[in-house]
Parts: structure tokens; C-alpha cells; sequence
């Protein structure tokens, strides 16, 4: 199902000019473990920004959320999101992602496991509730900024920090 709804999104976006991350940033997406989440607040239209772990695959950024928290329940409200992540390595380095979130369920929390061996190597995932039912959100990109602030001039000194 997974793969199926890739391919159908990516079908459908490339028709109406989907943006992507561009190569010069592209490693911060694939190396970097955390991200920051901000959606729309159901309850009155303010912003809620939260880190989440994240899998950069087939172009699209996608992470886990429990159908219980309320990003969930701000994104099925209004499926607009942005997604941004900082390189470790350079902090004048980021991508920010503005667009639209599909979501999908995870009967078993598999996608989370994946993303938790990610972070941590191990296998299991044994903190959800009894219950609980996750989803995966895959976050469409509409707008990608990806800028290298200073026009490079401050990466210098990010890697003399090392």
C-alpha cells in the first residue's frame, strides 16, 4: 500500500510541478535523524511546532504520529505543514518544506519501528499505549527552501567547531 501511495503522489505532483530539495542539500535530508513539524491548530488557527524523527525516501519526507496526538487531529483538520531540518554539521544549512500531508495508517506501528531502528539501532518500539493506533504522515512539498545563509560565508566556521 505504502509504495503504491508513493507512486500516486509522486504521479500526481510531478503533473502539477512538484518542488523538490536540491542536490546541494539534499544530505542533510538523508543524514539527519530529527526534524521540526508545525501545523495548524484546530482549536484556533495558531501554529504547533514539534521535533519528530523522519525518513527522507523517494523524495518525500515521512514520519510517524499516534491518532491520538493533536498534530494528528490538526492535520486531518487542515492538511497544510511545514518540515524543517537543520544540518548538524553546519547550522547555516536547512531545508524547509511547505505543503500538504497525506495521511495513512500503520496498523502495527511497522513505519515506526523502522524509524526508531534508525535512530537507535534496536528493533522494538514498546512505548505506545495499549491501543494506540499510528499513522504516517508524508509531507507533499509546494514550496522547498533550501538556503545557504551568508551565501556560505559562515559555513567556515561551523566546521572549524568540529
Amino acid at each position: 500500500m505504502t509504495v503504491y501511495l508513493i507512486f500516486w503522489v509522486k504521479w500526481l505532483f510531478n503533473r502539477i510541478k512538484m518542488k523538490s530539495i536540491p542536490e546541494s542539500h539534499i544530505d542533510i535530508v538523508n543524514e539527519e535523524a530529527i526534524g521540526i513539524v508545525s501545523t495548524l491548530r484546530e482549536s484556533d488557527g495558531q501554529l504547533s511546532s514539534n521535533p519528530v524523527s523522519f525518513l527522507f525516501e523517494e523524495g518525500f519526507v515521512r514520519f510517524s504520529t499516534l491518532k491520538a496526538r493533536i498534530k494528528y487531529k490538526n492535520l486531518i483538520s487542515d492538511n497544510r505543514i511545514s518540515f524543517c531540518v537543520v544540518s548538524s554539521q553546519d547550522p547555516t544549512r536547512y531545508v524547509e518544506i511547505r505543503g500538504k500531508a497525506i495521511l495513512e495508517d500503520d496498523p502495527g506501528g511497522l513505519f515506526q519501528k523502522t524509524l526508531w531502528k534508525k535512530m537507535t539501532g534496536e528493533d522494538d518500539f514498546n512505548f505506545d499505549p495499549p491501543g494506540s493506533e499510528r499513522v504516517i504522515v508524508t509531507v507533499v512539498p509546494e514550496q522547498v527552501s533550501a538556503p545557504l545563509l551568508y551565501g556560505g560565508q559562515m559555513s567556515q566556521y561551523a566546521k572549524a567547531s568540529d
